[in-house]
């Protein structure tokens, strides 16, 4: 970086650099000068929202209400996963000021720990790939899935089958039903995907508009039912803070409400498109966290209001809970609730489109670092008649349909809950790694501009910081704090689970509550493998065989 000065002047900027130093770029034009710069705050706003809402809050409530029985506590909840979101953006404005290009994690990550060589970054690139993206679309496909069957049959599938049983145990039943009927979705929107991204970004538009009415009608029939007919709205909130003391609900009511959050650093992935990011990003991200917390609660008070308590505990229907709110909404009216389930249907279908879109951007994205040391070139290259990524989509096509089948269909957890928390719970591992990760590149910074005020420092003339460097937006310390510390309490009280489940022993239950966090680190696990395999084993081959020939080429000088 480099500003006008005068020439006795010793600025930061100015002064030697070395590998240790990470200061942000002169300008976000730098980052990549060849794309478009089409985000500003509003355009920023609105794809944030649209990433964060989805499936979640028509899905997350009704389970969470279930699990705590107390509206006051979820509501409490809601407002801490708000919170929690708002300091992570706040934390992820920072790091996208510093590095100004897209890439996310996989950036932050190289930068803040490069040893051992591209481990954390390669681990997150390989569970994001493989385990979390994946992970998300499943869980949505399955609350699609769920919602299009409630919406032609009527009822919630029934998933009323013995607890010491997996899937697999239960041919021809509805529990496979619902996920082949994801699996259809998921081709229905590779295919056109596949086939034009004009009309692709058409489709996916009008999913949008679609999702954020629905919402908003949910939002506010609960208000006006709760404001206008208040002696029945009432009965659910005669005791707002009373509930179940069980700990287990609220580790697992953690990780569905960020899985609802999920998405407030989006915009982190698309910076080069974004115009003078120091500027725009931090209203962009806070503004949208703060709209979607208020959307959000008003869905929750609306659930509440309308939908009676004894449905939720004693029936099937709280993953399905916007369903059983129209239901009760519409009274008699079966064409009008089967009318307002199919435009849920289509809202969450619209978020399973931009999350497929989004994917297999990823998965090209990963093929042209050569993430995939064989089939790289076919993952990266773009269809030349149709301008699309057809390798890529398809891929992520038989990958999530190899999740939904075995993954999905080996326990006895519910597909939506096995789903949602097995990809938070990866998330959340490197969303801890990241704001760790910001203080060590702080704390380098720090120690880097000591030493220059030592080196270069006089009482006449000491270091400054230049006009760019005094501008560089810091996130606030109790933000990464709290950022912080939320990541090592989900990540740490995620095995508080208790040992009574009907139908299984101690063992066996706790195996189930916990399946999701099994499923994640088995992911890691391989992922510390090709690791291993990719930069530790394979580096050390051809470092010997490149010794080797060197030895053998001074053999024959010597003859």
């Amino acid at each position: 970086m480099s500003i006008e000065s005068d020439k006795d002047e010793i600025t930061l900027s100015n002064m030697p650099q070395n590998d240790e130093e990470i200061q942000p770029s002169q300008t976000s034009d730098n980052a990549d000068p060849g794309r478009n710069k089409i985000f500003g705050v509003f355009y920023g706003i609105g794809v944030n929202i649209n990433n964060v809402i989805g499936s979640g809050i028509v899905t997350s409530p009704g389970i969470i209400w279930k699990m705590v029985k107390s509206p006051g506590i979820v509501l409490l909840l809601w407002v801490i996963g708000g919170l929690v979101s708002m300091a992570g953006s706040l934390t992820y404005v920072e790091l996208g000021v510093i590095h100004r290009i897209s890439g996310g994690e996989t950036k932050y990550l190289q930068t803040a720990f490069p040893n051992p060589k591209l481990m954390i970054s390669y681990l997150f690139s390989f569970m994001y790939i493989f385990a979390i993206r994946p992970g998300i679309l499943s869980a949505v496909l399955q609350s699609a899935a769920q919602y299009l069957w409630y919406t032609v049959n009527g009822t919630r599938y029934d998933v009323s089958f013995q607890p010491d049983k997996d899937g697999w145990h239960l041919p021809f039943s509805p529990f496979w039903y619902i996920k082949i009927i994801a699996v259809v979705i998921l081709l229905v929107i590779t295919l056109y995907h596949m086939l034009s991204n004009r009309w692709a970004n058409y489709i996916n538009q009008s999913l949008a508009a679609i999702k954020l009415v629905t919402y908003t009608i949910i939002a506010f029939a609960g208000i006006c039912r709760l404001l206008g007919n208040w002696s029945t709205s009432r009965i659910n909130w005669q005791q707002p803070i009373s509930g179940n003391t069980d700990l287990t609900a609220y580790s697992s009511s953690i990780l569905l409400i960020m899985f609802s959050y999920d998405g407030w650093n989006s915009l982190n992935y698309s910076l080069d498109e974004f115009r003078k990011p120091e500027k725009k990003l931090i209203y962009s991200n806070s503004i949208s966290v703060g709209i979607v917390t208020l959307v959000y609660l008003l869905v929750n008070i609306s659930f509440i209001s309308v939908v009676p308590e004894e449905s939720i505990n004693t029936t099937d229907t709280d993953e399905t809970i916007a369903a059983t709110f129209f239901r009760q909404l519409f009274g008699g009216s079966e064409v009008m609730v089967r009318i307002f389930t199919a435009l849920v249907v289509l809202s969450v279908v619209g978020t399973a489109a931009s999350t497929v879109w989004s994917g297999s951007r990823v998965v090209v994205a990963a093929a042209a670092s050569n993430f995939f040391p064989v089939y790289s070139y076919e993952l990266r290259t773009w269809n030349k008649h149709f301008d699309t990524p057809i390798n890529a989509l398809f891929a992520q096509f038989i990958w999530c349909s190899l999740i939904i089948f075995f993954v999905g269909g080996s326990f006895t957890v519910t597909g939506f809950m096995l789903f949602s928390a097995f990809s938070m719970y990866s998330y959340w591992i490197f969303y801890f790694a990241t704001g760790v990760g910001l203080l060590v590149i702080r704390y380098r910074n720090r120690r880097k501009l000591h030493r220059d005020l030592h080196i270069y420092g006089n009482e006449e003339n000491p270091p400054r910081l230049s006009a760019d460097e005094e501008k560089f937006y810091k996130a606030p310390l109790i933000a990464i704090g709290i950022f912080v510390l939320s990541g090592f309490f989900i990540l740490t009280f995620s095995f508080v689970v208790n040992d009574q489940c009907p139908g299984l022993d101690s063992k066996q239950c706790r195996l189930q509550q916990l399946s999701p966090i099994l499923i994640s680190y088995g992911f890691l696990l391989i992922a510390v493998i090709c690791w291993y395999i990719l930069y530790v084993w394979w580096e050390s081959k051809k470092a010997k065989r490149i010794i080797r020939i060197a030895a053998e080429e001074d053999n024959d000088k010597i003859v």
